[in-house]
């Protein structure tokens, strides 16, 4: 198993780190005997980081995770966690909270504690709460060992929140399709420079990297037999500041894979980066509408989220990930700004700089993608 060195600490990872979020339910209920074989299939292969927070799997998942590792020796593993600001209405609440998750995951402390998912409104709340000396105290009394944050922003928010404090490890979202989303690139290169430790969250992109348009797809099956997958987490690791690369794995046909990819690590050789290059450019070439989300369409008069609908379309074309096509045409649903609530009127067509005829672009996409629900 890879292992990388957060600089001058006194800590290696294994680069292939356990993401617990997306761990198999029934009933509701993690899958227990699933998640046992695949938490010690892991340990097994030399997986040493696993990540959990107090909201996944209904906030069920760091008692799970805790059992699991319970039947490890402390010292064969280490165990992220986070500060979940968005589950607390009051100060006192998260006060409360690494009190709460210590019981949960039966430990006497937590490696690794983020402040999760900063953003500008939880990073005001997180300074408003004045919860920095609180995180800070309960490292001095033992309950945690390292102080760091999880992010979902953009660049700026992202420098404001690194300048806040001393951080001594930052999880970001980065995968060679999103060196331009959140942080970006830009934000890998201001941690590297610091000599912060970076763990990346998200490196296939939900899955999405891991099968995406069959077309484009052949520029990396033409010159090897490696997964889609495999592309992708070759591509996070071979950036030197990144110490730990996170995997949602809930099927052991994911870990099996993983585990092949990161046990005899081989970072992108340059013909293999001008590929990657290539495909990235490729994927973001495939739009079914040319809708450049300037906004000028909006406000629709019946409420239509008309770049969001396009940023749908355009995104299942890419990767053909009907999962998330739906999970996203659902939350558009909820405030009733899916292309359904358009009556044609066409007011939208007479601001659009690009000229698209939006009504009957969005009839297109309502026929296109009939399994949305």
């Amino acid at each position: 198993m890879e292992k990388r060195k957060w600089y001058d600490k006194d800590i290696e990872t294994s680069l292939l780190g356990f993401g617990a979020m997306r761990l198999s339910t029934i009933d509701g209920e993690i899958d227990e005997e699933k998640g046992f074989k695949l938490f010690d299939m892991a340990i097994q292969n030399g997986v040493n980081y696993f990540d959990t927070a107090y909201p996944y799997t209904n906030r069920k998942n760091e008692t799970f995770v805790g059992k699991a590792l319970k039947r490890y020796p402390r010292d064969k593993f280490y165990l992220a966690t986070k500060l979940s600001l968005n589950s607390f209405e009051t100060k006192e609440e998260a006060l409360g909270s690494i009190d709460m998750q210590l019981k949960a995951l039966q430990m006497d402390y937590v490696d690794f504690y983020l402040i999760h998912a900063l953003s500008k409104t939880t990073f005001k709340k997180f300074k408003d709460w004045d919860l920095l000396k609180e995180v800070i105290k309960w490292k001095e009394e033992g309950k945690i060992r390292h102080i760091g944050f999880s992010f979902h922003d953009d660049y700026e928010t992202f420098k404001e929140i690194l300048d806040y404090y001393d951080w001594e490890f930052v999880q970001i979202q980065l995968n060679y399709m999103d060196v331009d989303i959140q942080q970006g690139i830009q934000g890998y290169y201001d941690l590297l420079n610091r000599g912060i430790p970076v763990v990346v969250m998200e490196p296939v992109k939900g899955g999405k990297l891991a099968n995406f348009n069959s077309e484009v797809a052949k520029d990396f099956k033409n010159y090897s037999s490696d997964s889609l997958a495999k592309w992708a987490l070759r591509w996070v690791g071979s950036l030197e500041g990144v110490k730990v690369i996170l995997s949602g794995m809930n099927e052991i046909s994911q870990l099996e894979d993983n585990l092949k990819t990161f046990k005899e690590f081989q970072p992108l050789n340059e013909e293999e980066q001008k590929i990657v290059s290539g495909v990235r450019e490729k994927l973001k070439n495939i739009t079914k509408v040319g809708c450049t989300n300037c906004k000028y369409c909006l406000p629709c008069p019946n409420g239509v989220n008309i770049p969001k609908n396009f940023s749908i379309y355009n995104d299942y074309y890419m990767y053909n990930d009907k999962n998330s096509a739906n999970w996203s045409f659902n939350i558009l649903k909820k405030d009733n700004a899916t292309f359904d609530s358009c009556v044609g009127c066409g007011l939208c067509s007479t601001k659009c700089p690009q000229g698209i005829e939006i009504p009957e672009s969005l009839l297109k996409m309502k026929e296109d993608m009939n399994f949305l629900k």
